[in-house]
């Protein structure tokens, strides 16, 4: 998806899957326990999972680093990897988590609770400018760290340098004080945002942004520079549980999605995915090495909260009603048109939450006379490094105009220069968006992309009713009425739409005959914990 659409991306998925397990491709990669992934993404710059919350870089956190707890792939269940225990008081408002012994760096700095606190205060403070800034945003002295500031800027350092609420008890445990209960705040740990960074590394993480030091199953194999091929060796210090099999990993970053395909077919990768271009041909294409699975991902059009002439929530329903999204999902292929914000297989979701997603040309015309019109072109953004991002934008340019009666234009740019743009609130009209959760909840569609503070608030969106019911559900120990609270959530953000629900999407990925993916409908398709024939 990232690759698709050159947007950030949270990057578990709950799968369901089919496929048929072999590959008549040559291996690719050298040796018998190599792989080589291919990622349709730009080149990372950095890796620091503190400071990423897109695919392309959790990809290799997940390699590198390990969390405090891990959903199991079998059962479904949280299970500790990191942590020894994670345990709630009687509110579900202050958590102890305590540390396994034994565990360390790749440095040999052994693994210990202030790793945990000073990393994660490091994150927390607005200043520091980290993409996972606002996970911490629940933790008791939040405000203190991250004064207001106009939007899209950096917030200036403070005085205060740590949470209130995150207290180190001793060597190997600490707990956390959230401003109010949350029940599923153990759920959230597993949420590689949350790594611990080794002393050296905090002391000065712009010397390490290429030479990461983790406390996971791999660790960098000789030097990396921006825009080189990831190798990872497998590192024998790690103790945690479920190592992957592999003794070396590649993680190559190819720009093209089609061009990483090719690569495939090629021989020089062991594992892609499938572009949008190629989901007609890719069972033929690789008739013994595909599997496909049903994604919790969930793609939208993003409106600019910070551009006026979009203010008014008609004019919003307007462009949602005057795009067909069935015509769109077959164009995309192997979709279904999207009615909610939240992915079809969480506990929550509903068929038809949206009451603005269904296609009525005549509909849409009236609610933009309503909303006063539309003053000059609209502008779509697209990632000039997908095979289809422009014929995607045209597509949805034209319902706009043709259904609406409005000038469109089009802009293409790389991906990551779009997302910069509009993280300042600097980008010119409409972008294409996706989310897929960290942890399997619904709250996770919405606190990142609807809280005020949400970590992946693409549009700049801010209503305070929302924050409100987000708060009153995170503090609902029954999950059920929980979920409740969050359906309200996103009632009101489906009412504002500041993202326009497009479609889920079923991923496809090819892989080569020395592999077998791990497929589990809790964790997702891993090339990482393939298995070896």
């Amino acid at each position: 998806m990232t690759g698709v659409l050159g947007v950030t991306l949270g990057l578990a998925l709950v799968l369901s899957s089919c496929g048929d397990g072999k590959s008549s491709g040559d291996s690719a990669g050298g040796g018998a326990k190599s792989v080589v992934i291919a990622i349709a993404a730009d080149p990372l710059e950095y890796i620091n999972p503190l400071n990423e919350n897109g695919s392309p870089g959790i990809q290799v956190a997940q390699a590198m680093f390990a969390p405090l707890v891990a959903t199991d792939p079998n059962s479904g269940k949280t299970v500790n990897v990191m942590a020894e225990s994670v345990t709630p008081d009687k509110t579900s408002q202050t958590w102890t988590i305590k540390l396994k012994p034994g565990n360390s760096f790749q440095n040999g700095q052994p693994l210990t609770a202030k790793d945990y606190v000073d990393s994660w205060n490091l994150t927390a403070q607005g200043s520091t400018a980290w993409k996972n800034n606002g996970f911490f945003s629940k933790v008791e002295g939040y405000e203190a760290l991250n004064p207001e500031t106009p939007d899209g800027a950096t917030p200036k350092p403070t005085a205060v340098k740590t949470l209130s609420g995150l207290k180190q008890i001793d060597d190997m445990s600490f707990s956390v004080k959230l401003k109010v209960p949350f029940s599923q705040f153990g759920l959230t740990l597993q949420y590689l945002g949350l790594a611990p960074l080794p002393e050296e590394v905090r002391k000065n993480p712009d010397a390490y942004k290429r030479k990461p030091i983790g406390n996971g199953a791999y660790k960098l194999d000789g030097t990396w520079n921006a825009g080189e091929d990831i190798k990872l060796a497998k590192w024998d210090g790690y103790k945690g549980p479920n190592a992957p099999d592999a003794d070396s990993i590649t993680f190559r970053y190819i720009p093209n999605a089609d061009t990483a395909y090719n690569e495939f077919l090629a021989g020089t990768v062991d594992f892609v995915d499938v572009p949008p271009t190629k989901v007609k041909t890719f069972k033929t294409d690789a008739p013994d090495g595909w599997v496909t699975a049903e994604s919790s991902g969930a793609n939208y059009l993003t409106l600019p909260a910070w551009d006026a002439r979009f203010k008014n929530p008609k004019l919003r329903h307007a462009f949602s009603m005057a795009i067909d999204r069935k015509a769109f999902a077959d164009l995309v292929g192997l979709s279904t048109p999207s009615k909610g914000l939240i992915a079809p297989d969480i506990n929550g979701y509903r068929d038809n939450a949206c009451k603005y997603c269904d296609f009525d040309a005549a509909k849409a015309k009236q609610l933009l006379q309503e909303a006063g019109g539309f003053s000059g072109p609209v502008n779509i953004n697209y990632n000039t490094t997908s095979a289809t991002g422009q014929i995607f934008a045209e597509a949805i340019g034209n319902m706009i105009r043709q259904n609406l009666g409005l000038e469109v234009k089009y802009t293409g740019k790389q991906g990551s220069e779009i997302t910069q743009l509009a993280d300042t609130r600097k980008l010119d009209g409409l972008r294409f968006s996706g989310w897929g959760h960290d942890y399997p909840s619904i709250e996770d569609y919405l606190t990142p992309m609807f809280k005020s503070t949400g970590d992946a608030n693409f549009a700049g969106y801010n209503n305070p009713a929302l924050d409100k019911v987000l708060a009153q559900g995170d503090a609902e120990p029954d999950q059920e009425k929980a979920i409740k609270l969050y359906q309200q959530a996103e009632d009101i953000a489906l009412e504002d739409m500041p993202l326009i629900p497009l479609y889920a999407k079923q991923n496809a990925y090819l892989h080569s005959a020395k592999i077998e993916p791990r497929v589990s409908k809790y964790t997702g398709v891993q090339a990482l914990y393939s298995t070896f024939k």
